[in-house]
């Protein structure tokens, strides 16, 4: 399903999305646990120890396979490193060949499986020191989320509005509380009750965490007031009911008199389960948030709550998959000539970048020209770019949508001997002090300008030698070939020198 709801055409020789890797992977891992305990406890659900004990080892089981392959593949790049030095490359082309790597990451993860299957006692070993440490880092979070949520009442909520990932670093949060809590609750064994001070610590994670998911909830539901549905907001809003439901239960479990945070532990199965119909909801088409966000943000543009000029039709195209096809197909039947020309964009050219609403630059201001004296062509600067098939920082330049480092420059010269100028165009967004430089020419033809050449990764001192005009053109190293009445580009193979 993943792979069929993708954009039309681009399915060929493609694999599931990482998002569905992740999903089946949690999925997969919960409900395994689910499955194992119930069969050792012969019960439909199973004991709440037994769930813990499990789920806790599967956990540790996984860490520790991740550092035993990260170790291997570790060792086996410094052994690519060592044959390097003495120029014996072959080492490092067979170990980098899918048909040997692949199976040497598999053999190794294996391996890793099956000494902890066959070792339980280090497994539960390792579970019990992390656990322990965990439990004691308790306060710590705790006292923190207790601080955070305190100075919100001095600094006001809008500081954490402006980060824009407010909703994802809150449910981190409660996240981290979630399991620093289980940890210090463990199994609820009396045996192995916390010491005071981590009940008094839980207690008041407990009671926060409700604090922290309603604030989570609140910064998703302005954004979604403003902005409308998109995928991560529905996969955020998926984690805010998940994390509502959990500290509902946990608010509940401190305040209730007893053995303490008893409840917790029928609330964490409770939960488990909806945390599995959520991720299959999120999977299939019941919740699919990339067919939730397309009916949103198309019915917020139908609607007319954001204008066509404004409206991110590209979104469609990049995000929306199958679906946003078909809403890109329709909108092209739309009454509005705007939203007929925008939709019809995606749909020809592929994938393109927000186009920033509001009149058109003055080129002839934003960009730098070389050498003095010249001047952008009338045709350059009066062009309508935001139609460009560009999807680089070069089309950030022409639209003067520019990143507050980025530099735009331009050298105006005839580079092909037609007795006409073209227009170089210089730029980077690396950073105040760039590292590299990207330059894309562009030639008029007919009525429109179009680049023809492109190259990257120009050294600080080429662009300071573009500009000063220290620079001639040649002859292409490799001629381009003429098969059949087609001609087919060749590009010469080139090792790009270090800069100095």
């Amino acid at each position: 399903y993943d792979i069929w709801r993708a954009w039309p055409g681009e399915t060929v020789d493609a694999i599931p999305s990482g998002r569905t890797f992740l999903i089946c992977g949690a999925f997969l891992f919960v409900a395994h646990a689910l499955v194992s305990c119930g069969d050792a406890d012969r019960r439909i659900v199973a004991r709440y120890p037994t769930l813990f004990d499990l789920a806790w080892k599967l956990g540790v089981q996984i860490a520790i396979i991740v550092c035993f392959t990260a170790a291997f593949w570790i060792m086996l790049w410094l052994g690519i490193g060592l044959f390097d030095m003495i120029k014996l490359h072959g080492f490092g082309r067979f170990i980098g060949h899918p048909w040997v790597s692949i199976p040497l990451t598999t053999i190794a993860a294996a391996a890793a499986i099956h000494v902890t299957d066959t070792r339980a006692t280090l497994v539960r070993g390792v579970r019990t020191l992390a656990l322990t440490l965990l439990g004691w880092l308790l306060p710590v979070i705790a006292l923190i989320a207790f601080a955070f949520l305190i100075s919100l009442v001095f600094t006001g909520l809008t500081p954490l509005w402006e980060t824009r990932s407010a909703t994802f670093l809150l449910m981190a949060a409660a996240a981290v509380l979630v399991i620093h809590i289980n940890a210090a609750y463990q199994d609820g064994d009396p045996e192995r009750r916390p010491p005071h001070i981590l009940r008094v610590a839980g207690t008041l994670a407990a009671v926060l965490l409700i604090f922290i998911v309603w604030i989570a909830g609140y910064a998703l539901w302005l954004r979604v007031a403003q902005y409308g549905w998109t995928v991560d907001r529905i996969t955020s809003a998926a984690a805010v009911a998940v994390g509502g439901m959990f500290a509902v239960g946990y608010l509940i479990a401190a305040l209730l008199p007893g053995i303490w945070l008893k409840l917790i532990e029928r609330w964490n199965v409770y939960g488990t389960f909806v945390f599995l119909i959520v991720l299959f909801a999120l999977s299939t088409p019941i919740a699919d948030p990339m067919r939730l966000s397309v009916d949103s943000q198309v019915a917020r543009l139908q609607s007319g709550v954001v204008k066509p000029n404004k409206f991110d039709f590209a979104y469609l195209r990049r995000d929306g998959g199958r679906f946003g096809q078909r809403a890109l197909e329709a909108l092209k039947s739309s009454p509005d000539a705007v939203i007929r020309e925008r939709a019809l964009a995606p749909l020809t050219n592929g994938p393109t970048p927000f186009i920033p609403s509001g009149g058109r630059v003055d080129l002839a201001k934003t960009i730098k020209v070389y050498p003095a004296g010249k001047s952008l062509p009338p045709s350059f600067v009066g062009q309508d770019w935001t139609n460009t098939s560009h999807y680089d920082e070069v089309y950030q330049c022409l639209i003067g949508h520019t990143a507050p480092n980025m530099r735009c420059d331009a050298i105006v010269r005839d580079f092909d001997g037609d007795n006409a100028d073209e227009v170089l165009v210089i730029y980077s967004a690396s950073g105040p002090s760039p590292t590299w430089w990207v330059a894309d020419v562009f030639k008029r033809s007919g009525e429109r300008w179009q680049s023809v050449a492109n190259t990257s990764s120009l050294c600080p001192s080429d662009r300071e030698a573009l500009l000063a005009g220290k620079f001639e053109t040649v002859m292409p190293v490799q001629r381009d070939f003429v098969i059949a009445g087609k001609r087919i580009e060749m590009n010469a193979a080139a090792v790009n020198a270090p800069c100095k």
